[in-house]
């Protein structure tokens, strides 16, 4: 009992100012009701007290004892009793998590079974399952960046939408990191929980590096990053048994840019990892 007095506490506490205030209207109402009260400016004091009759009969339940007792039940219900500790934001979830996903032609590459994109978004939705009932949202980008779903709980909308991406859906190929993090960056201002900015590419531009620093120092968001590919690279998948080829007829097989993901990760301090088979990567 002792343990559980020690939690003990309300969660809006000022709604137990209305308690004094309904005792007060109470007290008022009883006055008023009192026999002595309506004639004591009409019979004099030492007169009324031997003419009032009933006025010390037993006391019995009134409508006003009941309206006193619902006052007060409800006012202690909406100021949230519980003996459970609250938590920080983190610890329960509520940080935001948001994820930019590059859909550039690269992405399409197989050498990250079945394909970079396809595994991204299986890594993804394995990410959702550990956060049931937190709050994440949905970027993608190539040359440009587009915001697919605000901030939601709903993971199955998430994964709706997430299986119906593709690199086909973007007006033009490429890789703007930077564009990418400015909406990102945008888009979060508003938020008073800073959280997480996931970003799953097989690119990073050396010119949007600085904005990693810019958005962590501003914005107290942290940045990691999903590396999705391998340094020996393979071909870009653009149909059933069909690659991407270039002038001369042969496969373009684009390789991951192990080099600017280690510069960023040990000169910028981002955290780096990259999609692996196992879950090693999620829990990372």
């Amino acid at each position: 009992m002792d343990e559980l007095l020690k939690y003990f506490h309300f969660l809006r506490p000022y709604w137990l100012l209305l308690i004094p205030l309904a005792l007060l209207i109470y007290w008022r109402f009883k006055k008023n009701q009192s026999t002595e009260e309506k004639y004591k400016k009409l019979i004099a004091p030492h007169l009324l007290k031997h003419l009032i009759v009933g006025e010390k009969d037993k006391w019995k339940l009134e409508p006003m004892h009941m309206i006193l007792t619902v006052l007060i039940i409800g006012t202690i219900a909406f100021a949230g009793p519980t003996w459970k500790r609250e938590l920080p934001p983190f610890t329960e979830d509520k940080a935001p998590l948001t994820v930019v996903l590059s859909l550039s032609e690269s992405i399409d590459a197989i050498d990250v079974s079945p394909t970079r994109l396809e595994r991204a978004k299986q890594k993804i939705v394995e990410l959702l399952k550990l956060r049931p009932g937190a709050r994440s949202s949905l970027f993608v980008y190539a040359k440009e960046a587009f915001m697919v779903l605000p901030l939601t709980t709903d993971t199955r909308l998430i994964e709706l939408y997430l299986n119906s991406l593709s690199t086909s859906l973007m007006p033009v190929d490429g890789s703007n990191t930077e564009a990418a993090l400015n909406k990102v960056e945008e888009f979060l201002k508003e938020e008073k929980v800073p959280g997480t900015i996931l970003l799953i590419t097989d690119s990073i531009e050396k010119k949007a590096f600085n904005k990693f620093n810019e958005i962590k120092d501003s914005t107290n968001n942290q940045i990691i990053v999903l590396a999705a590919g391998t340094s020996k690279g393979g071909p870009i998948k653009v149909g059933k048994n069909r690659f991407k080829i270039n002038r001369s007829g042969q496969r373009i097989t684009p390789k991951l840019d192990i080099n600017n993901f280690k510069e960023l990760r040990d000169n910028y301090n981002i955290p780096v990892t990259t999609l692996s088979i196992e879950n090693d990567d999620v829990e990372w």
